[in-house]
């Protein structure tokens, strides 16, 4: 019978490689990250390579890894991703005197000679846009998510792992746990946010979960609910046709993320506050931050954000 640990990654054949990511582990990976990195080693050493061990692992392995990713027609940056979870336990393994066999990090010679490619921002992206799809979101619940997203630019499952006692609204703030890299931060909300989490609770009921969104069952709301809400939405707002597929045309919990940071830029927010605030930045979480720091992102937001719902 698998262990708890093994439930949640695939275990690989290369002990090596399971240290690796039991040390991702604790130091704070989310779930989802493990199994992106077990993923692309497993199928690496245990499909492509097999009588590969990463001690023997070559550039050339890499570049012949790379031909297989290029007959599956994946993207440049779905490449880049593979070799980024290759590279990362290299990087590892070489920092570790005890895999001393791992002399270099092949994965990271190929690396740098693919571009990360950056997406243009979509037409349907702008403030207008989210206002409409946020005031055609009847369910107060599904509007409350929304309406996060749009007003801090944290992602879907960052909004959806927010749990009650993360809720700091007296003061203005919100802590998302589940940020990328493992980080967590405290960032500001409005007064309309706070209006809207507050209404959402009221449906929510006296459930005894610990997470702030749930379901009229009282489970976690999934993200493929949520998606379905606001390309319903997105539709009955006219943003975006029915059957929408083209980038540029189509409005997803994403793009609130671009819709934020547009916005603040143009209103001229610091980019470090912003960084922050979208969960980019290098810093710690916002609790060594001290009083001073907090209510300057807290001022700086209030002066940038704009009304979503009225």
């Amino acid at each position: 019978m698998p262990n708890e640990w093994e439930k949640k990654v695939f275990r690989n054949k290369h002990e090596e490689i399971n240290q690796f990511l039991e040390q991702k582990e604790t130091t704070g990976r989310s779930p989802r990250t493990l199994n992106a990195y077990s993923r692309v080693l497993k199928k690496f050493y245990h499909e492509h390579f097999p009588d590969r061990t990463p001690a023997d692992t070559t550039v050339r392995d890499i570049e012949e890894y790379m031909r297989i990713l290029n007959d599956r027609e994946l993207s440049r940056n779905t490449k880049r991703r593979y070799l980024e979870s290759l590279s990362a336990f290299f990087s590892y393994a070489m920092k570790r005197p005890r895999f001393e066999e791992i002399t270099g990090n092949p994965a990271a010679v190929v690396l740098e000679e693919i571009p990360k490619e950056i997406r243009s921002r979509p037409d349907c992206a702008t403030w207008e846009n989210a206002k409409k799809i946020v005031q055609s979101i009847s369910k107060p619940r599904d509007r409350a998510i929304a309406m996060l997203m749009a007003k801090t630019g944290c992602r879907l499952t960052e909004a959806l792992e927010v749990k009650l006692d993360g809720l700091m609204l007296e003061d203005g703030f919100i802590r998302l746990t589940q940020r990328k890299g493992g980080k967590q931060t405290v960032v500001p909300v409005d007064e309309e946010t706070v209006r809207a989490i507050r209404r959402s609770q009221l449906v929510r009921g006296d459930d005894e979960d610990d997470y702030l969104f749930v379901s009229m069952r009282g489970n976690r709301v999934g993200r493929e609910q949520l998606r379905r809400s606001i390309r319903e939405a997105a539709i009955e707002s006219e943003v975006m046709d029915e059957g929408e597929t083209r980038f540029e045309r189509k409005f997803t919990p994403h793009t609130f993320r671009t819709v934020f940071t547009t916005l603040m830029r143009r209103q001229g927010m610091d980019d470090r506050i912003l960084q922050y605030i979208r969960g980019d930045a290098e810093s710690e979480t916002m609790d060594i931050y001290t009083k001073v720091d907090r209510e300057e992102v807290r001022e700086q937001y209030l002066d940038c954000i704009k009304p979503l719902d009225s």
